[in-house]
């Protein structure tokens, strides 16, 4: 075999063992990325909880309230650094038949992200509950590579972002996920008109400030940033002008159900397979397959050189000689007189 066929593998085996190593470091931060056509369903379950039948203006207790929240990518929206999440949730009573009083909560959020390092960024028209508002730090996702520190994560319904720290590293459906937990003291989020009964003062109506304050935990799996658990300790209250909590408006601890867990962890898991096949898989396969053919053609290439001056002197030893006819040295020649028969019979041919 030639030299240059050795050379050609050492060539291509060169440029495998590059991909292996830029695959990891160019390659998949390209592709590992929210994605834009995001969709998914979440539910979260309360049991026991405490509401205000706005009907009846009393408080409901034992209450079992179910929260769905459903999120969709904006695909026209977004593009390769952004991703746009439009988010709807809603919380019903579960006891309630009649669909249009079981409702207790309803809100709305649009949201655009960095579709590497989640966060938040300013564009496409966000609002929260169809009015514009700028968000702040993480929303519905942590980032790729979750470290074990602590994150600013946007709360709703306060309207403002709050250190969710890393607490602790938890077993969860199957998978290593980061404990991260972010308090919501209490803040006034708005101000309503009620009967000044419902606080305990003679007027007939009085405004009542609207607090709310939450305590919420979320379980990360930290390759991929998928929130496989998330639970929400939280409560809303009317106050009277003295800032004494007078009514409970919610009272709830909703928590991801087990097969919003086991949702979750699959996603999880698929997103953390193509990771690990970008980071991981794909260069081994690359830097061994390259291996194996730059030492393939180096061999190619040795025996070849080393097999030309064989050849060479094989070339040379067969190459075909024309032989001289041998010169001898002129010798005087005495030619003989005597007769055939020797001198025997030279003497006797004499008388």
């Amino acid at each position: 075999m030639r030299p240059t066929s050795g050379a050609i593998l050492v060539a291509a085996g060169t440029f495998l063992i590059v991909g292996a190593v830029a695959t990891p470091l160019v390659v998949a931060p390209a592709l590992v990325k929210v994605p834009l056509d995001q969709s998914s369903v979440t539910i979260s379950k309360a049991q026991n909880a405490t509401v205000l039948d706005f009907g009846t203006l009393s408080e409901k207790t034992g209450i079992n309230l179910t929260a769905h929240r459903a999120v969709r990518g904006d695909v026209e929206a977004g593009n390769d650094d952004r991703a746009v999440f439009n988010v709807g949730v809603r919380v019903i009573n579960d006891a309630e038949p009649d669909r249009e009083k079981q409702q207790i909560t309803v809100s709305t959020d649009r949201v655009a992200l960095d579709r590497r390092t989640a966060m938040a960024v300013a564009c496409c028209a966000e609002d929260i509950n169809g009015a514009p508002f700028k968000h702040e730090g993480l929303t519905y996702t942590f980032p790729f590579g979750t470290e074990k520190k602590t994150y600013q994560y946007f709360d709703n319904t306060a309207r403002k972002a709050y250190p969710a720290k890393y607490v602790s590293t938890e077993k969860l459906q199957g998978l290593t996920v980061y404990k991260f937990e972010m308090t919501v003291e209490p803040i006034q989020i708005s101000e309503i008109k009620v009967p000044g009964s419902l606080l305990g003062s003679t007027e007939q109506v009085v405004n009542a400030g609207r607090y709310y304050a939450n305590t919420r935990t979320l379980w990360v799996e930290p390759d991929s940033g998928v929130i496989v658990k998330g639970q929400e300790k939280q409560l809303q209250t009317l106050r009277d002008p003295a800032g004494t909590d007078k009514v409970k408006i919610i009272d709830a601890d909703l928590a991801f159900t087990e097969d919003t867990q086991k949702q979750q962890a699959k996603a999880a898991k698929d997103a953390r397979g193509q990771i690990n096949l970008l980071t991981t898989v794909v260069p081994i396969v690359l830097g061994l397959l390259g291996l194996a053919l730059v030492l393939i053609g180096v061999y190619l290439v040795v025996r070849a050189m080393r097999r030309r001056p064989e050849a060479a002197l094989v070339e040379t030893d067969d190459r075909p000689t024309t032989d001289l006819p041998s010169q001898r040295s002129p010798e005087s020649v005495e030619e003989s007189t005597e007769p055939a028969g020797g001198r025997h019979a030279a003497e006797r041919s004499e008388p």
